[in-house]
């Protein structure tokens, strides 16, 4: 896409969504997620007479200079950045409900791959708090690349940020199954995944009575739901599954971390553990890691050597193409 179209087209879904959210009062997110559905149903829903009549006349004048369905996918999904970037500019969301960088999506799809080679099977992906689906997007982008069947499944108890993965799946004609439940209750899927993807929103869960069923529970008080959802996500992939996790750089250290490290080493196989740049991440957040898991069983085995690496700058092309080198030595070496 030309640089300046897609900033001019940004500016006028943008321009769109401003005033769609002074007019119903709300935040940026609702009147994003509402905006796009416009375009796309190529009218203003009016609800108990909102927005105003004078303002849907403003907002049909301006869809109609904005034409998405020119568009293909990439260029769809640089468009949907800018728009996420701009959302948690305004809105301001705590950092566990914040968009993951697309950069993330391109990693875990070299991890998929490295771990997942069979590229003739279709695989099921599960993100148990997929949020606005932006890690699920990126991933699919990269995957469809190599032509490879995908079932895509996104779980969340957040209903406004499902509206919006909706919305933006739709834009981007990418099949995602979404359900709306908490992530620690038992997933209402169809299939068992092969691969689990989580931004694991780090912070305690409140539910005592739902962490007893965990191993990783807290001794006393609240247990860590970044704890738990490691735990679910592994019981209920696949034997031989894989499980990529984003989790703060510290998560050995922290209250429990002995719990966990015994648990890791008993109940399933640790693969690798890869540092993250912190250029990733638009704000200042806490240092941040991809952990690498797989359940046993199938045809998984602990990996000789466990992974212990810095990712690349991702804008850098040579540097992924060094470390998806990297990734595959490794493999030979250690999981065959």
């Amino acid at each position: 896409m030309d640089p300046q179209k897609a900033q001019k087209l940004y500016q006028q879904v943008d321009q769109a969504v401003e005033l769609l959210q002074k007019n119903l009062n709300s935040n940026y997110l609702d009147a994003l997620t509402e905006t796009l559905n416009n375009l796309q149903q190529h009218q203003v829903n009016v609800e108990n007479g909102a927005p105003t009549p004078d303002v849907v006349a403003q907002l049909t004048k301006l869809y109609l200079t904005i034409d998405l369905t020119t568009l293909v996918a990439p260029d769809l999904f640089a468009l949907i950045q800018l728009l996420l970037v701009r959302w948690q500019k305004v809105d301001r969301p705590q950092a566990n409900l914040q968009a993951t960088p697309s950069a993330i999506g391109l990693l875990f799809s070299l991890l998929v791959n490295t771990f997942e080679r069979s590229d003739e099977k279709a695989l099921t992906i599960v993100d148990p708090v997929v949020g606005s689906g932006n890690l699920l997007f990126a991933i699919a982008q990269q995957l469809a690349f190599e032509q490879r069947s995908l079932n895509l499944y996104g779980v969340d108890n957040n209903d406004d940020l499902l509206g919006l993965a909706a919305v933006l799946s739709q834009l981007l004609h990418q099949d995602v199954t979404y359900l709306h439940q908490d992530a620690l209750t038992p997933w209402l899927l169809d299939q068992q995944p092969d691969v689990v993807v989580a931004d694991l929103p780090v912070g305690y869960y409140p539910v005592d009575s739902r962490s007893e069923q965990f191993d990783l529970r807290a001794k006393s008080g609240h247990s860590f739901a970044h704890f738990l959802l490691l735990e679910q996500s592994m019981k209920l992939l696949k034997d031989g599954g894989l499980g990529l996790f984003i989790v703060p750089a510290n998560l050995f250290q922290q209250n429990n971390g002995t719990d966990l490290t015994r648990w890791l080493t008993s109940k399933v196989y640790l693969q690798a553990l890869l540092s993250l740049p912190s250029t990733v991440f638009q704000d200042e957040l806490p240092d941040k890691a991809i952990l690498v898991l797989q359940s046993h069983g199938g045809n998984a085995q602990q990996a000789k050597q466990v992974l212990i690496a810095n990712t690349p700058d991702t804008k850098s092309i040579k540097t992924l193409q060094e470390f998806s080198a990297q990734l595959q030595t490794w493999a030979q070496a250690n999981l065959h």
